[in-house]
C-alpha cells in the first residue's frame, strides 16, 4: 500500500474553491488533456455517483488509455473521497481536503494506492504494448518486469506531474470564473459531446449556469432536448426561459476530401444552422420582446473562410472571404445565421483556428509519428499556421457569450501566429522529439486526398486576434511552446 499527497493553494475563499469542484464540469476543466479524458461525470455530493474516465497510459500523452470508474464514497463540509470501481490498480482511493488560511485556501489531496500483482500488471502492459504497435509506435519498458519498474519507479513521478497540472489549471479556471462572474443563466448548446463542447460545457456549469443540450437520440436526462437537423426537427421547450444558444456541430474536416465526405461536411453544418436560426427567429418573434427565450445566438466558423492560400498576408474579421472548398463552406455557414440576427438576436461568428488538444484535432492524429521522431511540416513548412489552445477555444465562446459588445465574425486565434515548421519543431520540442524533416505532400494526401492536403495541410492563413483582444479577452495559452508543453506534457 503507497501513499501520495499533494497539496494546493488557491487564493479565492474555502467555500469558492469546495464549490467549484463539486459543480459539474470541475473533473472535466481539471483533468489534464495528456492524462486522459473524462467520459462521465459524477457529483462528489451524491455518494454512490460515478465518474467514467479514459486514463492515459504513461508516455503516450493521452493516445493510449484504460478505462477507470471512480465512484463517491464520502463527503463533508471540508472533504469528499472517491474511490475506484473499475481501473488499473488493485485499489485506488483519492480524498480532497480543504482549508482555510489567511489570504488563501489549501487543498490537501491524499491517494493511497495498490498496484496490481505483478502478473496481472505485466499482462496488461504486454497488452498496452501491442495496441501501442497498431498505432506506429513502441511504448518504453513494458513487458513484466518494465511493468513492475513502472510500479515501483514512476508512479509517484506521474502523480506529481498529474497533480501539478491539476492545481495549475484549477487556478486558471477559478481566475476566469471570477472575470467572468455572473447571474445564474440557461444555455442551449448543440454540439456538446464534442471535444470543444465538452469544455465550453464545462466552463459553463464550473461557473454555476445550466447547460441545456440539444441531441439527436432520445433524450435521457433532464436538460436534453431532442432535435433532428437534417428532417428539420427541433423540440422547442429547450429554448423556453434560455438565454442564449451557441452551436457547435458539424462533420469532421479531418477527413477524406472525397464528393460524398465534403457533402456532409457542408450539409451537417448549413442544414443545422438554417434551422436554429430559424427556429431561434421564429420565438424570437412570438416571444415579442417579452426576454423569455435566448438573445444571443453563437455559431462557430473557422479561418477557413479567407482561403487556403492567403500567405501572410494579415487577416482581419473585414478581410473579404476567399476561395476554395472549406472558404465556401464558412461562408454559407455564417450566412445560415442570418435569420437570428434579422430577429435582433445578438449573433457572434466564430472563426476557430487550429486547435491545438491531444484530445481530437490534427495534432491528436500526428502525435503517433512525432512520438516515433518522425513528425514534422508539410510542404515548405512557411505556410503561417493560426492556432488556438483547446482551453482558449472554450474560454472565447464563453468570453462572447458574456461579452455584449462582441457581435458578427470574430477570429478564434492566439495573438502569435507560427509557420508550420515552427508548429513542427515546437511540437517536437514539447516531446522531446526531433521534427526537422519535410514530409512529402503525398503522405497526408493517403488520409485526406490532394484537395484535402491542399486546404488543410498547406494552407496559409495568419489570422488576426485583435478584435478578440480589444474586446477584452485574457488567454490562457497566447505562447505555442507553453501551449503544447501544457498540452502534452509526458
Amino acid at each position: 500500500m503507497a501513499i501520495f499527497t499533494h497539496t494546493s493553494t488557491f487564493t479565492p475563499s474555502q467555500e469558492t474553491v469546495k464549490t467549484w469542484l463539486t459543480r459539474p464540469g470541475a473533473l472535466t476543466r481539471a483533468t489534464p488533456h495528456w492524462s486522459g479524458s473524462v467520459k462521465k461525470e459524477g457529483d462528489p455530493q451524491n455518494l454512490g455517483s460515478q465518474a467514467h474516465l479514459a486514463s492515459a497510459l504513461p508516455f503516450t500523452s493521452g493516445l493510449l488509455t484504460l478505462p477507470w470508474t471512480a465512484e463517491h464514497v464520502a463527503a463533508g463540509e471540508d472533504t469528499f473521497t472517491d474511490q475506484q470501481a473499475k481501473g488499473p490498480f488493485s485499489s485506488w482511493q483519492h480524498t480532497h481536503d480543504f482549508f482555510e488560511t489567511p489570504g488563501r485556501t489549501v487543498m490537501r489531496d491524499t491517494v493511497t494506492y495498490e498496484l496490481l500483482p505483478g502478473e496481472k500488471l505485466g499482462t496488461s502492459a504486454q497488452e498496452a504494448e501491442g495496441k501501442a504497435k497498431q498505432q506506429g509506435f513502441k511504448l518504453l519498458g513494458t513487458g513484466r518486469k518494465g511493468a513492475e519498474k513502472i510500479g515501483d519507479t514512476l508512479v509517484n513521478k506521474h502523480l506529481t506531474r498529474v497533480f501539478d497540472a491539476r492545481e495549475r489549471r484549477i487556478a486558471a479556471d477559478l481566475e476566469f470564473q471570477e472575470r467572468y462572474a455572473h447571474d445564474p443563466i440557461t444555455v442551449v448548446i448543440a454540439g456538446a459531446s464534442g471535444m470543444v463542447g465538452q469544455q465550453v460545457s464545462a466552463l459553463l456549469t464550473g461557473g454555476g449556469h445550466t447547460v441545456r443540450t440539444l441531441v439527436r437520440r432520445a433524450p435521457q436526462a433532464e436538460n436534453e432536448f431532442r432535435w433532428d437537423p437534417a428532417a428539420g426537427e427541433i423540440d422547442t421547450e429547450a429554448f423556453d426561459g434560455a438565454q442564449a444558444v451557441i452551436h457547435l456541430g458539424g462533420a469532421s474536416i479531418n477527413q477524406r476530401f472525397t464528393e460524398q465526405n465534403k457533402k456532409a461536411i457542408l450539409e451537417s453544418r448549413i442544414q443545422s444552422t438554417t434551422l436554429l436560426a430559424n427556429t431561434l427567429a421564429d420565438v424570437a418573434r412570438k416571444d415579442g420582446g417579452a426576454g423569455q427565450v435566448p438573445h444571443t445566438f453563437i455559431c462557430a466558423s473557422a479561418v477557413g473562410f479567407y482561403g487556403a492560400d492567403r500567405g501572410t498576408e494579415v487577416l482581419t474579421e473585414d478581410t473579404p472571404a476567399g476561395s476554395g472548398f472549406l472558404a465556401e463552406v464558412c461562408q454559407q455557414w455564417e450566412a445560415a445565421t442570418e435569420p437570428a440576427r434579422e430577429a435582433g438576436l445578438r449573433t457572434v461568428n466564430i472563426r476557430t483556428g487550429l486547435v491545438q488538444s491531444a484530445l481530437g484535432g490534427m495534432l491528436k492524429v500526428q502525435l503517433p509519428l512525432f512520438l516515433t521522431g518522425t513528425g514534422g511540416y508539410v510542404g515548405s513548412g512557411e505556410q503561417m499556421q493560426s492556432w488556438v489552445s483547446l482551453d482558449d477555444i472554450a474560454g472565447i465562446y464563453v468570453h462572447a457569450l458574456f461579452t455584449d459588445s462582441l457581435q458578427g465574425p470574430v477570429n478564434a486565434v492566439a495573438p502569435t501566429p507560427v509557420t508550420a515548421k515552427k508548429l513542427a519543431k515546437t511540437v517536437g520540442a514539447a516531446l522531446k522529439r526531433p521534427a526537422v524533416l519535410p514530409i512529402p505532400p503525398a503522405a497526408p494526401a493517403l488520409l485526406l486526398k490532394k484537395e484535402g492536403v491542399q486546404e488543410l495541410a498547406l494552407a496559409s492563413q495568419n489570422a488576426s486576434a485583435d478584435k478578440l483582444v480589444k474586446s477584452g479577452y485574457v488567454f490562457f495559452e497566447p505562447a505555442l511552446r507553453q501551449a503544447l508543453e501544457h498540452e502534452l506534457v509526458r
